[in-house]
């Protein structure tokens, strides 16, 4: 747990998956010139078959996001710092080979990533401007911790839709999902959006501002926390971890979250709860003046 000033109180926690595949989430947390920005990604799964290593990590497209959004602490624009996230990424991809000419959606996929990031202005104490793509999310509670705000999450319904498709085997899907879903926003069918360094993926950046009080605490995420938010345990837990005195060093924080992580995991199992080994990743920011 740490301060950025007197103006903001933020924690933040991290958890791997239980995958057998590297961690693909990161964040970060910057001040420049008494504005604060934050963001969290999460590096999309690259495809593994048979006796396949897994392929090129997504972490580095989650990480350039997220060095990216370091910059609105500089004053640019939240589509500005959407767009340069995206650019960098296409470096990325030309680094490993991966090119328009030579991706073929299965283990040569784009390196890409979704995210979420926001900044609080020096000039604006209480304004915070956003913007989101994909399934990362962004929470806000008022000092009560009843919810004020929560993006949306197309990429939920798209799923859902998914996995109503016949294919002839796990190829074929992958490769109509990624070629053909991802990132058409001029197709009739629904469609979603991921960071893979083409131009269309910048339609379905989503951006907004919300005004904040004393007390509020905005929380980011990525899809592995999404099955949690919505518990009351989770809501008192980070309502506790904010309102403490001083600070606490992040093994504590991580043993307190992931204790509850645990125990809440195998309830959710038994109501049928999905996406409950993935990576897991959130900062909670609280406006304290």
């Amino acid at each position: 747990m740490g301060t950025l000033g007197s103006v903001i109180k933020f924690f933040a926690f991290q958890q791997g998956n239980d995958k057998h595949k590297p961690n693909e989430d990161a964040y970060s947390c910057t001040q420049l010139e008494g504005n604060n920005s934050f963001a969290v990604a999460d590096g999309v799964s690259r495809s593994v078959y048979g006796d396949m290593r897994y392929p090129l990590s997504a972490l580095p497209a989650a990480e350039e996001f997220c060095m990216s959004m370091s910059l609105l602490a500089s004053g640019i624009s939240v589509p500005t710092a959407f767009a340069l996230a995206n650019t960098q990424i296409i470096l990325v991809n030309e680094k490993a080979g991966i090119t328009p000419d030579t991706v073929d959606y299965l283990g040569n996929d784009y390196i890409c990533c979704e995210g979420a990031a926001g900044v609080l202005e020096k000039k604006y104490p209480k304004k915070f401007s956003y913007g989101y793509i994909g399934d990362c999310g962004i929470l806000v509670y008022d000092d009560h911790f009843l919810p004020v705000f929560l993006s949306d999450n197309p990429m939920g319904i798209a799923e859902q839709f998914r996995e109503g498709f016949e294919f002839k085997d796990k190829s074929e899907q992958r490769i109509f999902w990624r070629q053909k879903l991802r990132n058409h926003p001029d197709c009739r069918f629904m469609t979603y959006g991921a960071l893979t360094g083409e131009a269309s993926a910048l339609s379905y950046v989503k951006t907004g501002s919300i005004d904040l009080e004393a007390g509020d605490t905005v929380i980011m995420f990525s899809d592995g926390i999404y099955p949690f938010i919505f518990d009351h345990r989770f809501r008192r837990l980070v309502a506790s971890l904010v309102r403490l005195e001083g600070t606490f060093c992040q093994e504590v924080i991580n043993m307190i979250l992931g204790n509850y992580i645990m125990e809440t995991r195998e309830k959710m199992q038994h109501r049928g709860v999905g996406n409950l080994d993935d990576d897991k990743t959130f900062i909670a920011l609280t406006v304290v003046s």
